[in-house]
């Protein structure tokens, strides 16, 4: 994958934080600022997505897609890993707990992104996508207010063991989860042990590319449309560079995005956590 390198020019900077504020984030993803390396993108699509995000129906869908990560990761991953392991790795109660909040934060954030990706990504291949969702305001709930608050600290892609997570999911640097959860090495040393072998389940991976698909099928559900097309871009005064750099980056970013839902509800299981968002029966 390419994209343009450099610091975000100050309207997509301005953008992020925008971003950041409707997801209920306290950091900027990696998709984001790649997105917001290339000139002229975010400035362009974000006023046309962001009233969508901040739909009741945008976050049930978010929610619903981390049940349906839950399930798949329930029906093929007992874990040995528990609270009692992870004390023994050298945490602390505290220590459990917040890395308990960290991970819920992924676990409710992560199926937002992938919508808001999704969404772009259909808008390329598409004249207009979305118009069909409800305009009913979510609210700013205590749980967000928690989050947006949460001191994330991404480790460096360096710190062990993350050169060999990237290694083993086959992307080019660290997911954000893993560096996040890096600051508590000692869990991420025995969580990794079993976390690696998930792709192996036939299961695991299927119920990734079900949540891909589902995410931009529901597109159409956006309150807004949304006009993001190559001709819509090149209207707007994207180069032919950056439009394709906008485009790589989304292709690259939607699977590795479906696949960390399925890792944070597997981390969320280890910590003997299942509850479901919307599903409780």
């Amino acid at each position: 994958m390419t994209h343009q390198p450099g610091a975000p020019a100050g309207a997509a900077s301005g953008v992020l934080g925008e971003m950041r504020a409707a997801l209920r984030l306290p950091f900027t993803p990696a998709p984001l600022a790649r997105l917001a390396e290339v000139e002229g993108y975010l400035p362009f699509v974000w006023p046309q997505i962001a009233a969508s995000v901040a739909t009741a129906g945008f976050l049930g869908s978010a929610r619903y897609m981390a049940d349906m990560a839950l399930d798949a990761v329930e029906a093929v991953y007992e874990p040995e890993l528990s609270r009692a392991t992870i004390l023994d790795a050298g945490l602390s109660l505290r220590d459990v707990e917040d890395l308990g909040s960290t991970i819920d934060l992924f676990h409710y954030t992560q199926p937002q992104l992938l919508l808001v990706l999704a969404a772009l990504a259909e808008a390329f291949d598409h004249v207009e996508v979305g118009g069909q969702g409800r305009p009913d305001p979510r609210d700013l709930t205590d749980r967000e207010r928690g989050h947006l608050a949460l001191p994330v600290r991404l480790a460096s892609p360096e710190a062990p063991p993350l050169p060999e997570v990237a290694g083993a999911l086959g992307a080019d640097a660290p997911p954000d989860l893993y560096r996040a959860v890096a600051a508590w090495p000692g869990y991420l040393q025995v969580a990794w042990e079993e976390l690696q072998h998930l792709g192996a389940y036939p299961d695991f991976r299927r119920r990734g590319r079900a949540l891909y698909f589902y995410a931009r099928s529901g597109a159409r559900f956006l309150a807004q449309p949304v006009r993001a097309n190559p001709d819509a871009l090149r209207a707007a005064g994207l180069s032919e560079a950056a439009i394709e750099a906008a485009r790589q980056t989304l292709d690259a970013a939607l699977p590795a995005m479906a696949t960390m839902m399925m890792h944070a509800e597997a981390m969320r299981v280890g910590l003997g956590d299942r509850t479901r968002e919307v599903v409780t029966g």
